[in-house]
């Protein structure tokens, strides 16, 4: 469920310019809101370069439009009415943005939620092999220079600095980097080889791995903690259930406002008959 990032000033920035126009800091968080999912924008949006092909991208598509209205791509009914609900998309995701964070769950109901959901479930679905939790550090791109980059900050964890700290301001997981890194319980096949091998080597909590190298890139890994097999407490569901719980609250407040905004809503039959039946292959209408 994608929100929108606030502008932290009134005036906006030029990011990008060209013959095209101009690309703002807004158009750049609007385009961003649309496209990185919300636990990774922040990350993302918080690096120059990933910032600047953000706003390569949509200058780009601001070139193209208009070309194609130069073109006169923009005439005729399907053309109007593809411009008309492209604005109707971008404001109903504002809708639902701001509805989402006006009926977000409370603590006691997202609580209540997993508890009850919890005490559903059984002992199957509560068994769990051995697990560890691990975070890590990612660098994409393999050459000597960022090989020698990340041999820099791990000898910088070992030396004491705060490794989720590091993972902030260094890992291009966008998906784990806001979270220090954070990858989760695994669980034994999980992972790519040489990642699962480098795993089997850590014991206790706090020990890093040296670089290891993946077809993701360079990565440093650091043990969290060991579970071994068996029920999962409440404590260890406790997330995952709370975050299925606020999505299913959110859906069902979203299929109520749905269901109201329809409430008076009218399909013409005939009307649809008659649509479809320009689509029908000639041998079925035979």
């Amino acid at each position: 469920m994608a929100s929108f990032i606030p502008l932290m000033a009134s005036a906006q920035s030029v990011l990008a310019q060209g013959p095209a126009g101009q690309v703002t800091d807004a158009d750049v968080a609007a385009d961003a809101a649309t496209r990185i999912p919300d636990a990774a924008r922040a990350t993302v949006l918080s690096r120059p370069g990933q910032v600047g092909q953000l706003a390569a991208n949509v200058y780009l598509q601001r070139a193209m439009a208009l070309q194609a209205e130069r073109q006169g791509l923009a005439q005729g009914p399907e053309a109007a009415a593809a411009l008309a609900l492209a604005r109707e998309k971008a404001l109903a995701d504002l809708y639902l943005a701001d509805f989402d964070k006006s009926h977000q769950p409370d603590d006691a109901a997202l609580l209540a939620y997993a508890q009850s959901t919890y005490r559903a479930m059984d002992d199957k679905q509560l068994t769990a092999p051995e697990r560890i939790r691990v975070r890590h550090l990612l660098v994409k791109e393999k050459s000597p220079e960022k090989r020698a980059l990340i041999e820099q900050w791990l000898a910088e964890a070992k030396a004491g600095k705060d490794f989720a700290q590091l993972v902030k301001d260094h890992s291009e997981d966008n998906a784990s980097a806001a979270q220090g890194g954070d990858l989760g319980f695994l669980t034994d096949g999980s992972t790519v080889p040489p990642f699962e091998q480098a795993l089997k080597a850590l014991k206790e909590p706090g020990d890093l791995s040296e670089v290891v190298e993946t077809s993701f890139g360079y990565h440093i890994i650091r043990l969290e903690e060991r579970r071994p097999a068996g029920l999962r407490g409440f404590d260890e569901m406790r997330d995952p259930l709370r975050l299925q719980a606020r999505n299913a609250l959110l859906r069902e407040a979203r299929a109520k406002d749905a269901q109201r905004l329809q409430e008076e809503m009218q399909i013409d039959e005939t009307a649809v008959s008659s649509f479809s039946s320009r689509f029908k292959p000639e041998d079925a209408a035979r």
